[in-house]
Parts: C-alpha cells; sequence; structure tokens
C-alpha cells in the first residue's frame, strides 16, 4: 500500500433509535494515544453517557496491529466490532470512531444495538471530509560535496523531507521518501551520480 484516504478533520453526527441517543464523532488520529485522547475528549464534552463504544485504525488500512475496538459495557460484540468493520469497509487509516449512547429506557437487543452503532457511524462517515494519505519511508543518503548539486536538485524534485543532516568529511542526510516515487528517486540518484549515491532504505513510516 501506498497511499490511502484519512480523515481531513473531524466530524460528527446525532442518531435517535427509540429514545436512546446516539452521537458519534469521528477524528483524525496518529497512535493509540491520540485514540485515547479522543475518547477522553468525548467523556468530557458528553459527560454522563451510557457507553462510549469505541473503533479505531491508527495506521494505514491494512496494518492490522494498530486496530482497536471496545464495547464499553454494551453486550459483547454489539458495538466495537460492528464499528471497526464499518472503518475496515471505508478502507480510511489513521481514524478513530466514539460513538456516545444515552439510554432512552427502552432495550435495543442484539440486532438493534448492531444497527444503531453502524448506522451513526456509516451517517458520519458519509459526512466527514477526507484527504489522500502518501506513504512515506525513511531512507538514508551519503555522498561527497561535490554531488550536492545533484542531489538536492532531486530531493526537491520528488518532495522528499530532510529529517536530520550531518555534515563532515561528507554528507548524510535521513529522509522521508514517498513510497509511490521511491524507486524512481533511488535510480535518478544513481544515475545523476554515475553510481555514487545509493538511496537506502529504512523502516515504512
Amino acid at each position: 500500500m501506498q497511499k490511502y484516504w484519512v480523515p481531513a478533520q473531524a466530524a460528527e453526527s446525532e442518531l435517535i433509535v427509540k429514545n436512546s441517543r446516539f452521537i458519534t464523532s469521528v477524528a483524525p488520529v496518529q497512535s493509540a494515544a491520540d485514540c485515547k485522547q479522543h475518547l477522553l475528549d468525548c467523556q468530557a464534552r458528553w459527560p454522563g453517557a451510557s457507553h462510549y463504544c469505541s473503533a479505531a485504525i491508527y495506521g494505514a488500512p491494512d496494518a492490522s496491529q494498530t486496530y482497536a475496538m471496545s464495547d464499553d459495557g454494551e453486550p459483547s460484540g454489539t458495538a466495537g466490532r460492528p464499528m471497526l468493520n464499518v472503518l475496515l469497509a471505508s478502507e480510511l487509516g489513521n481514524v478513530s470512531a466514539i460513538v456516545v449512547r444515552y439510554f432512552g429506557g427502552v432495550k435495543l437487543g442484539t440486532g438493534g444495538l448492531q444497527r444503531a452503532y453502524t448506522q451513526g457511524l456509516v451517517e458520519t462517515l458519509d459526512i466527514l471530509p477526507k484527504a489522500e494519505k502518501l506513504i512515506r519511508n525513511q531512507a538514508i543518503i551519503d555522498y561527497a560535496y561535490a554531488d550536492q548539486k545533484a542531489v538536492q536538485h532531486l530531493l526537491e524534485r520528488f518532495d522528499v523531507t530532510v529529517e536530520e543532516q550531518q555534515f563532515g568529511e561528507r554528507i548524510r542526510l535521513s529522509l522521508e521518501v514517498i513510497a509511490e516515487t521511491q524507486h524512481t528517486l533511488a535510480s535518478e540518484l544513481k544515475n545523476a551520480t554515475q553510481g555514487r549515491v545509493i538511496l537506502q532504505s529504512q523502516q515504512q513510516k
């Protein structure tokens, strides 16, 4: 995966089902800590609710280690898992969803709960502003000062982010490179410097 969609900003909606109030909040996140903060923000904004159910994909859509969900006291499998399934179907990444429920006195049953939690989230995703995120990989290059002009030109052309620079006998740069164009950049660096500059890949970011 080289790019995917993410929330451009937060969005929310409200749904009433048999007197129960379901408030859905969707927000952009980058980590598990961001998901926790989103939950805390919802608890502060809507205090005293019966449940604060959640689902999140705080990394890329295919990064299963970044999936999270909670039924928060609702019957097992009626909130968190259905909400996560909606997020997975949306193919969004870096997203956290909280559904705040104020119980209205009428039990909805297992099927009713699943429908309510998923409907609220689907409606919120429909109005959610989205942006495309390009996956960037970390890389390193090490080169002589004589190659600086050629290297700098290519880094600018390929929208490379320089994270760290070290100037000694040679120049060493830590970079963030767009995954989609990394192979082409590596090839052009090599060609422009007669093979002297090699792009060394690190982990994905």
